[in-house]
């Protein structure tokens, strides 16, 4: 006997959706009366998280615009201290950057607040960054690589400070003086070389990520075959098979014998 589709499965959907993604599949669950598991399937074969994603408005990715106001483009050398929360300018080779989330522009920070414990997609997500990272660092490489060889970069600059000396009345003056002043330089050999060892360690957690996803992948399926194995056998001993009214194909996915049936016309 076929069934029909339930009317639930599309306002879950668009109840999601319109919450961003932010609603879990537990209050989808509680709040349309069906299972847990069955909120998870539908959003997995539905695509969900597709539709909410085409949702988001488009950004130009990258747009550093703001960056950087006061200095020339690039310039990265003139520390500050005190500087505001998502201020580079005191980064050397940019390898070891400190991101703040309110620094990122808005669709990134979007896609980073969407995140959620579904594993496949937390892994992939993951990926999909770690793949930005390591062709940032190919790009820098290759900048660095192609720079004149002479040039000196300013990695650290290092001051010795005493106290100032006494004014015309004995009195000491305040604040404190430098005594003494280290540059520390590099070249671009040694820039390339220090963000080669970071790629090189991005690109290590690639590939065991990947090695993980693979492995999440096989689990997943063992497991999916032996619920529509129970499944299944749960049909036959009832004589009753869910029929997709869609596609008119055995539903032997765990669940389906919940469904909603469809009237006898």
């Amino acid at each position: 006997m076929a069934r029909a589709r339930n009317p639930q499965r599309d306002a879950a959907k668009k109840q999601w959706l319109d919450s961003g993604g932010k609603t879990t599949t537990k209050e989808l669950a509680a709040a349309f009366g069906v299972p847990d598991h069955r909120i998870r399937k539908w959003r997995s074969e539905d695509k969900w998280q597709q539709a909410l994603e085409a949702k988001r408005p488009g950004g130009q990715q990258g747009n550093r615009n703001a960056a950087g106001h006061g200095a020339p483009k690039g310039n990265n050398n003139a520390a500050g201290h005190g500087a505001p929360i998502g201020n580079n300018n005191a980064e050397t080779h940019g390898a070891y950057s400190t991101v703040h989330l309110d620094s990122l522009p808005a669709n990134e920070r979007e896609y980073i607040e969407s995140l959620t414990l579904n594993a496949r997609e937390s892994m992939t997500r993951e990926l999909q960054i770690l793949y930005a990272k390591e062709r940032d660092l190919i790009r820098k490489i290759k900048e660095y690589e192609a720079a004149n060889p002479d040039t000196l970069y300013i990695d650290k600059v290092v001051e010795m400070l005493v106290p100032k000396g006494k004014d015309e009345s004995g009195k000491r003056k305040p604040g404190l003086s430098t005594a003494m002043k280290t540059v520390i330089k590099a070249s671009p050999f040694d820039r390339a070389m220090k963000l080669e060892a970071e790629y090189n360690k991005i690109h290590g957690r690639i590939l065991k990520l990947i090695d993980s996803i693979r492995a999440h992948e096989v689990d997943t399926q063992r497991l999916d075959l032996d619920e529509r194995k129970h499944t299944l056998a749960k049909q036959r001993l009832t004589g009753e098979y869910d029929i997709d009214p869609d596609t008119g194909e055995l539903n032997d996915r765990e669940g389906a014998e919940d469904e909603t049936p469809e009237e006898n016309t």
